[in-house]
């Protein structure tokens, strides 16, 4: 199986900045048959770590979500079909075609 789709979530903090919280859950939140073809990890600033990941992602603002090492969501909180449609075009053909049709799922009426 190929490598899992690779999310890292830039925070400030997800205990007590309330839109670095919402950042963090809008991909902690996903289906566990999604969260099966994702590898998250939030990095908050306030350690040496997580902003030698922000530095080396060259983040620019906070909160923002990377998908495969490419900033995607700077600042703004995407909606579930948001997130899923651009996990989609940056995974792995297999789990690709599963995320295309979870995203045709979230968009039907």
């Amino acid at each position: 199986m190929a490598d899992k789709v690779v999310v890292d979530v830039l925070t400030l903090d997800s205990y007590q900045c309330a839109a670095c919280q919402y950042m963090l859950e809008a991909v902690s939140a996903l289906p566990k048959h999604i969260q099966d073809m994702i590898e998250y990890k939030e990095w908050n600033i306030k350690g040496k770590e997580g902003i030698g990941k922000f530095l080396e992602l060259k983040g620019r603002v906070l909160p923002t979500i990377c998908i495969n090492r490419e900033l995607v969501f700077e600042s703004i909180i995407p909606t579930y079909e948001e997130l899923i449609q651009e996990l989609a075009k940056r995974a792995p053909k297999e789990f690709a075609d599963a995320l295309w049709k979870e995203y045709q799922k979230s968009i039907e009426v």
